[in-house]
């Protein structure tokens, strides 16, 4: 990563999953300094999953539509909702975000449009 300054926002959203780690390793509060390297540490290891809701009765069911690489993500990064509009229309959708295996953090988008992810659901959805 060239500029960090475009995923400052990751590295907000990630805040508190990663700064408690670093504060118990170091057995004290960590600088600024850092939790930056900190972050810089984790970030090449990301991955994400993209799923999106749907009202299924009184209730809402998230089911996985996409999976994104770090790099694919770093493709979209700077406008995520826009590039969300465009793929896969309108929606509740939950970014979560992974390090290696382990979940870190859920953003949500709700852009408006029309759906254009309803031909990605299992087929035993009760969208489908």
């Amino acid at each position: 990563m060239e500029d960090w300054s475009k995923v400052e926002w990751v590295k907000t959203e990630l805040r508190d999953y990663y700064k408690p780690k670093l504060k118990r390793d170091l057995k004290r509060n960590p600088t600024p300094e850092e939790v930056d390297a900190k972050f810089r540490e984790i970030y090449p290891n990301l991955h994400f999953n993209l799923l999106v809701g749907t009202y299924e009765g009184v209730s809402v069911q998230f089911y996985e539509i996409a999976k994104f690489t770090l790099e694919e993500f770093e493709t979209f990064y700077e406008d995520v909702e826009g590039y969300f509009t465009e793929k896969f229309g309108g929606g509740w959708f939950k970014l979560n975000m992974y390090e290696g295996p382990t979940f870190a953090m859920c953003v949500n988008y709700k852009p408006k449009a029309p759906p254009k992810w309803e031909h990605l659901l299992p087929k035993d959805s009760k969208k489908s």
